[in-house]
Formats: structure tokens, C-alpha cells, sequence
């Protein structure tokens, strides 16, 4: 079971407390991290900023300061460590199957 995962930052970030971060520690989310996050907004990024920043021990505010890269890369931790198995979605990586879908115009599709 994942306890946490060290995600090595791009450049330092500094944060509102003084501190220095060149690293951040995700801890493993629980579902009472969920419901405070939701409390904070109904708006779903701000939740999700709520949620990484108590999982990483900062205010969303510091995480407003993160390289968008870094901050794709935390996200992705975070998928990683609520996934069944650790893995992608499905244990496999693949998506599923490809489905054509016709252009909007085109009439040799019947519905």
C-alpha cells in the first residue's frame, strides 16, 4: 500500500510560511482529505488544489506558485495513488478500443 510518493520539483518554491520546497511528499490521500477539499468550493479545480495542497503539506495558495509541469506531474501522482493497483486506469494502459466517429458532414453513417 502506497504511504507516500517524493515528487522532486523543477526549481525551489517558495512558500507564504518562509519555507523552501524542492521537494513535495504526497501522502496517502483518505476520504477525509476528499470532503475538506469539497467544503473549500463547488468549483472542481479549486477542490483539487485544496486536495493536493493538505496532501502535500502546503496552503493552495504555495501550489498557485508551482510550474504548471510540476503541478501535471503531483496531478499524475495522485491519479497513480488512488488507481486500484497503482497503475493506469484499466491495469493495462490501454484505453480501450478505438471507435471511429464520423465528421459532421459525413452521411454515409446511419444512426
Amino acid at each position: 500500500m502506497m504511504t507516500e510518493r517524493t515528487l522532486e520539483l523543477s526549481g525551489p518554491l517558495v512558500c507564504g510560511d518562509g519555507r523552501t520546497l524542492t521537494a513535495l511528499t504526497l501522502r496517502t490521500p483518505r476520504v477525509k482529505h476528499l470532503k475538506e477539499a469539497q467544503r473549500v468550493s463547488d468549483v472542481a479545480a479549486e477542490q483539487e488544489l485544496a486536495l493536493l495542497a493538505r496532501l502535500v503539506g502546503v496552503v493552495p495558495e504555495d501550489l498557485d506558485e508551482l510550474p504548471l509541469r510540476d503541478y501535471a506531474v503531483l496531478q499524475e501522482r495522485f491519479r497513480l495513488a488512488v488507481t486500484p493497483g497503482g497503475g493506469p486506469v484499466g491495469g493495462g494502459g490501454a484505453a480501450g478500443a478505438v471507435v471511429p466517429v464520423p465528421a459532421l458532414g459525413d452521411r454515409s453513417v446511419v444512426a
